[in-house]
C-alpha cells in the first residue's frame, strides 16, 4: 500500500474536519500543518500527530516528500496556493468556493486544466455524502417524476458575530454554501442552470454598508425545473435547514439527524411522499455530515486510477458562476437596512 504524505494549509474549522477523518488512515502521513497563527499549527501538530508545524505555506508545498496538499483557507488565497501547488506537481483538495471573485475563479479553472498531471478535487462534499447520493438516485429513478421545484434553505442563527463579520469580508451567504446547492440542483436533475436572479437585505446594522447578511437566489434550469437557495448569517434569523424536491408524483425531503425530533441516532432521514396515493416512506441514512474522509479516498482513486473529479471542473465553474450572478444581482439592488 502506497502511503501519501499530506500537508494541511489552514488550521481552522474545515482544516480540522479534514484531518479528523484522515489522520488515522493507514495510507496517510500528516507531514505538515500550516497556519499564520503558529499556536494553532502547533495545536494541530499535537492533535493529529503531524511531523511539523509551520507558518509559511511555501515550506510545505515545495517539500518534495509531500504528495497531497489540503487548502482550507479563505477563498481569496486559493488561487495563489493552487498555482504554487501546481508548480510543484502536487495533488490538491481545495475548499469551496474556489475564489473570491470571477476573475480569480476563471484563472483557478484555467490553471487546473493546464496541469492535468496534478489531480485536483474541490470540496463539494455533498457529492460524497451518502444522504445526498441516495436522494439523487431516488430522483433520477423517477419516483417523484420530473423535479419541478427545489427548495434549499440554510439560515444560521449567529451567536459568534465576529467570525461571520470576518467571513463577510471574503464572501457572502449566497456564495459560501450556495455553490453546493447550485451543484445539487444540476446534479439531481441532469439539467443546466440557464437563469439566475437574486435579492437580499442587510438585517444586522453591524455589517458593512456594501455587504448583506441575508439573500435568496432563484434559478431556472434548462429542462424547466426551478429552484431557490436562501441563506442568512444573523442573530435575528432562526436556524433553518430545508432541502426539498417536488415533482408531479410526490416529493423528497432531506432531514438531517440534528433536526430529527426522535431517533436522531438513526442518522439522516429521507422522507418520500408519493402522490396520488398520498403515502409516506422514510429512509434512514447513516451518514457523515462532512464526509472529508470519503472525499480524500476519492482523490486517491483519481490519483491511482485516473477517474475524473466529482463534480467535474466544468460543473464547479458552473456552480460558482451561478452564485456570483446572484450575488451581483443582490449587490446592485438598494439593499435595505432593517432597524
Amino acid at each position: 500500500m502506497k502511503k501519501y504524505n499530506v500537508a494541511l494549509i489552514g488550521c481552522g474549522q474545515m482544516g480540522a474536519a479534514h484531518l479528523e477523518k484522515i489522520y488515522y488512515k493507514e495510507n496517510v502521513n500528516i507531514e505538515y500543518v500550516c497556519d499564520l497563527d503558529i499556536s494553532k499549527a502547533e495545536f494541530f501538530k499535537r492533535k493529529f500527530n503531524a511531523r511539523k508545524a509551520v507558518t509559511e505555506s511555501d515550506e510545505c508545498i515545495s517539500d518534495k516528500n509531500v504528495d497531497i496538499v489540503i487548502i482550507a483557507v479563505y477563498p481569496s488565497l486559493h488561487l495563489s496556493l493552487l498555482e504554487k501547488c501546481l508548480q510543484y506537481k502536487k495533488h490538491v483538495i481545495c475548499e469551496k468556493p474556489i475564489a473570491a471573485n470571477k476573475k480569480d475563479g476563471d484563472s483557478f479553472i484555467k490553471a487546473i486544466k493546464s496541469h492535468p498531471e496534478s489531480k485536483i478535487l474541490i470540496g463539494h462534499i455533498l457529492r460524497h455524502n451518502k444522504t445526498y447520493q441516495k436522494a439523487a438516485n431516488l430522483i433520477q429513478s423517477g419516483v417523484i417524476g420530473k423535479p419541478i421545484v427545489m427548495r434549499m434553505v440554510q439560515n444560521h442563527h449567529i451567536m459568534n458575530s465576529q467570525r461571520y463579520l470576518t467571513l463577510l469580508n471574503e464572501t457572502s451567504p449566497i456564495i459560501d454554501c450556495g455553490v453546493h446547492y447550485m451543484d445539487v440542483m444540476q446534479w439531481f436533475t441532469g439539467e443546466k442552470i440557464i437563469d439566475v436572479q437574486g435579492m437580499g437585505a442587510r438585517i444586522d446594522n453591524d455589517i458593512p454598508q456594501d455587504k448583506y447578511d441575508y439573500g435568496i437566489a432563484t434559478v431556472k434550469l434548462s429542462g424547466g425545473s426551478i429552484g431557490y437557495y436562501e441563506a442568512g448569517w444573523t442573530n435575528a434569523l432562526s436556524a433553518t435547514d430545508t432541502k426539498e424536491f417536488v415533482g408531479p408524483l410526490g416529493r423528497i425531503k432531506i432531514i438531517y439527524a440534528k433536526d430529527r425530533y426522535t431517533n436522531s441516532e438513526e442518522g439522516d432521514l429521507i422522507e418520500l411522499y408519493k402522490y396520488p396515493d398520498k403515502s409516506y416512506e422514510t429512509i434512514n441514512i447513516q451518514c457523515d455530515r462532512k464526509p472529508c474522509g470519503d472525499q480524500f479516498d476519492y482523490l486517491i482513486n483519481m490519483i491511482e486510477n485516473n477517474v475524473p473529479p466529482v463534480p467535474t471542473i466544468d460543473e464547479i465553474q458552473e456552480s460558482f458562476n451561478a452564485v456570483l450572478q446572484a450575488d451581483v444581482a443582490i449587490k446592485k439592488e438598494s439593499v435595505r437596512l432593517f432597524l
